[in-house]
């Protein structure tokens, strides 16, 4: 009998032991900044959207390659210019039970458009003129107009995908409580710290190889990378680059290098004297040496912008070079044609990030070269998002990544209409919106690439922004994490990372 209760002891702290275990198969990633919700129509930064993307699906998605796959929607036909036929998988279920049918898309697209919801992502999906379910797997959506980047639109994380009961008993607080249909689902939000996920046993492509994720805020550049190296953390989504080679180097990492799809820029405000003078705008790009930024603050892992968007991007013009190159003395002749001979005052507005705190240094010290004095102002990102989409009192440093085709790296950005969102250079031309409607348009490939080729042209020569650099995305993680990819987006899924 005795022999009989050791064994039972035996196999029980066995048990516990490999409860233990499981409860320690937790992905835990850094990032830079906290999340700002969980609703994915009230979000428009990378940090909330590598968390959405756990939590959700959308009908299509991008892959590493930047090419669209099927998602919720297991195919799709195209009838014509303006109608498309998504067809559900059958059985995937929302993270409270309820099976995923068409109704829910249709709630969501229906959401993200309407006004109320003030949403900064319906920009990408304004073509869509309705939304109808002819049975519970099956969505027909129709444009407005021929709407050729609608894939690439629908793939983004903002068209993820709602279940109408949660959001509509959520009610205000929904994106403190997300329900999605994705690999984990949302356990705990300790606002500037982190946030928990837990697998979802009952996910359609099965369940996750971790037992969960938790993503930490960590701001400092050397705070995540000491938590890296002590193993607190998996893995840190944001390397800075002057750190590349030293993490390189470590046994205990991997690092990651991948051509990403984001721009990195000075914005500037159009709306504010005098960067209302397109002279003015083109002296602030002459005045700057953008390749010793890239070899200052990047080390060798950017390149310099050869305009708004990145080679990467579909609709790129492969022709064009790196644009305004450094030269001062241009830029003070501009200056002076434009009435400011002695310069003027002016703000950069940055996030606390090191690179970009680095960038906004060096961007006001070749400033001050030629007479244009320029103090800086660090905020919180989330302030950062807010004064820059209401406003910003003077020039911004901001990255953009789209959607993989040059519709998402320019409407969002440059249309008017978007002003008061992605729009934060607050460029009016009616020039330019002409061609960006004429590019979305527009289904010949060849004659879209034609558009985006005046187009870039055009935005180059009005100068809305100082072009800086086509940035590389960088990460790190543990030795026994596998399975890891970045994405040319920054937004990566984890559903297929293990823990060794």
């Amino acid at each position: 009998m005795k022999t009989r209760r050791v064994f039972v002891a035996a196999l029980l702290c066995l048990a516990f032991a490999g409860a233990v275990q499981a409860k320690e198969a937790v992905l835990k990633v850094a990032q830079v900044a906290d999340i700002s919700n969980l609703d994915p129509h009230r979000i428009n930064d990378v940090y909330s959207a590598n968390v959405v993307r756990q939590v959700y699906n959308g009908l299509v998605q991008m892959d590493d390659m930047i090419r669209i796959k099927g998602d919720l929607a297991e195919s799709w036909e195209n009838p014509d210019a303006k109608t498309w036929i998504f067809h559900l998988r059958k059985g995937v279920k929302f993270h409270n039970g309820e099976e995923l049918t068409a109704s829910d898309v249709k709630f969501t697209i229906e959401r993200i458009l309407d006004q109320k919801t003030a949403s900064p992502g319906a920009v990408h999906v304004k073509e869509i003129a309705s939304v109808e379910t002819p049975d519970p797997y099956t969505v027909k959506i129709t444009t407005k107009n021929p709407f050729a980047p609608l894939l690439s639109s629908l793939s983004r994380y903002e068209l993820s995908i709602l279940n109408e009961k949660a959001v509509k008993a959520g009610g205000d607080a929904y994106g403190k409580n997300p329900v999605g249909t994705g690999p984990f689902r949302f356990v705990e939000w300790k606002s500037g710290d982190r946030v928990t996920l837990a697998k979802f046993a009952d996910y359609y492509q099965g369940p996750a190889k971790v037992d969960g994720i938790v993503f930490r805020a960590i701001p400092e550049d050397a705070t995540r990378l000491v938590e890296l190296e002590s193993g607190a953390v998996d893995i840190v989504s944001n390397l800075p680059p002057q750190d590349f080679d030293r993490m390189s180097k470590n046994p205990n990492v991997t690092v990651v290098d991948v051509q990403g799809q984001s721009t990195l820029y000075m914005g500037i405000n159009e709306e504010l004297k005098p960067f209302d003078n397109k002279l003015v705008r083109q002296a602030l790009n002459y005045a700057v040496d953008k390749q010793a930024i890239i070899d200052a603050v990047f080390f060798g892992k950017a390149a310099a912008s050869s305009g708004p968007i990145s080679p990467s991007i579909w609709g790129f013009d492969e022709t064009l070079k790196p644009v305004y190159p450094y030269d001062p003395e241009k830029a003070k002749e501009l200056l002076k044609k434009a009435g400011f001979p002695n310069g003027f005052e002016c703000v950069i507005l940055t996030d606390p990030r090191t690179e970009r705190k680095s960038v906004s240094e060096l961007v006001q010290s070749y400033l001050e070269a030629v007479g244009v004095k320029a103090s800086i102002e660090a905020i919180e990102w989330g302030a950062f998002l807010s004064a820059t989409a209401k406003g910003a009192k003077g020039m911004f440093i901001m990255g953009w990544t789209g959607t993989g085709d040059a519709d998402g790296g320019l409407f969002p950005r440059f249309h008017s209409s978007n002003i008061g969102a992605a729009n934060r250079s607050r460029t009016r031309s009616a020039e330019i919106d002409g061609l960006l409607q004429k590019g979305r348009t527009t289904i010949d490939e060849k004659e879209r690439k034609d558009v985006y080729k005046k187009l870039q042209a055009m935005i180059i020569d009005e100068a809305p922004e100082i072009f800086i650099a086509v940035t590389k995305n960088l990460a790190a993680t543990r030795k026994n994490v596998k399975g890891y990819v970045m994405y040319p987006s920054l937004i990566s899924p984890l559903y297929g990372v293990s823990i060794e």
